[in-house]
């Protein structure tokens, strides 16, 4: 009897110990969910900032899935990830999204429906070349002729940006050899204020967090170029993805009057791949935040160029550009393209 005891006590212990176990360790709300991963940009840009407000949105206001924010070099970084399926999302500019679909259209065509679709417009950006004032003559982006320039980080959308424009209007400046564009713009700023370099290109939404500190902590030391009326007409001209913006007065410490640049419509990206039912998710939650101006996307604690973002914007997709069309009832149709119009 003692015997048979024992050994129904010892049967009985991995039983007992699975249900301690399983009461001790419940599954964690992110055990349950889909994980999406969002690809966005370096520190003291605008990407970055950004996702992590539509990520901390979206993870508050659903619970199929959860958005994990990955920092990345950008527009183009983002781009392959999404095409090797090391990214779900992405913030993406409209111009390096439209060259990777031209230089890499049979990548794209062959992975079928893993193409690459626009969910929606996010907000537009400005190009901000920031220069040393001690080198600004004609005040205007001729000034960057045979200067030594960092475009922006390696694979970055203001890497592809900065040489479309310098090619348009015919400036040459001398580039920071590519094995060395490493930097994010917070690293890229504290270089440019060290000599490092003389110029610095800076693509995103204004206000951009290393503009502003570079602008902070080195008080008349930089500038950044306007644009001439004939240059904006070029650059509008010569590139579908690039429109006139204005960088208020008082966007940046010391800037005192607006000032003409240009600019183009940042987007979120997704697989075509994807459950359709979860994009059409993604896209409810994003336009219920749009539309909640008090607690939602909107709110004033969110970076200024979300605090502006309404459905109309969010629903505008460059011409030529594939974007995401949602059926009734969650499925997807053929992708199509609308034209772009006014926000």
């Amino acid at each position: 009897m003692f015997l048979s005891l024992s050994l129904a006590l010892i049967l009985c212990l991995p039983a007992q110990a699975d249900s301690v176990s399983s009461e001790q360790s419940p599954p964690t709300p992110s055990e349950t969910k889909i994980q999406l991963r969002l690809a966005t940009g370096s520190h003291g840009g605008t990407f970055l900032p950004v996702g992590h407000d539509i990520a901390n949105w979206l993870n508050a206001n659903q619970t199929t899935f959860e958005v994990v924010v990955d920092t990345t070099a950008g527009s183009v970084d983002n781009l392959s990830r999404l095409i090797q399926g090391e990214a779900d999302l992405a913030i993406v500019g409209s111009s390096p999204f439209r060259k990777v679909l031209e230089d890499q259209g049979r990548l794209a065509l062959a992975r079928g429906a893993q193409g690459l679709l626009v969910m929606g417009s996010l907000y537009d950006d400005a190009e901000q070349f920031v220069v040393k004032t001690s080198m600004v003559r004609a005040n205007s982006m001729l000034d960057l002729n045979g200067l030594l320039m960092y475009p922006g980080p390696r694979n970055s959308g203001g890497e592809v940006d900065t040489r479309t424009v310098m090619q348009t209007l015919g400036v040459e400046p001398r580039y920071v050899y590519p094995v060395e564009r490493t930097k994010g713009y917070l690293e890229a700023a504290e270089a440019l204020a060290r000599g490092d370099y003389d110029a610095c290109t800076f693509s995103g939404g204004v206000p951009i967090i290393a503009v502003e500190k570079l602008f902070a902590d080195h008080p008349g030391e930089f500038c950044i170029l306007p644009f001439t009326r004939h240059q904006l007409s070029k650059v509008k001209h010569a590139s579908l993805d690039f429109e006139p913006v204005t960088i208020p007065a008082n966007s940046y410490p010391g800037l005192k009057n607006d000032l003409r640049s240009v600019g183009g419509p940042n987007l979120l990206i997704t697989r075509g791949d994807l459950d359709p039912e979860l994009l059409r998710l993604i896209d409810a939650t994003i336009r219920a935040g749009i539309q909640d101006e008090r607690e939602g996307l909107r709110e004033k604690e969110s970076h200024p160029v979300l605090q502006i973002l309404t459905e109309s914007h969010w629903d505008i997709v460059p011409e030529g550009v594939p974007a995401l069309e949602l059926g009734p009832r969650g499925g997807t149709e053929q992708p199509a393209s609308r034209g772009r119009q006014a926000p």
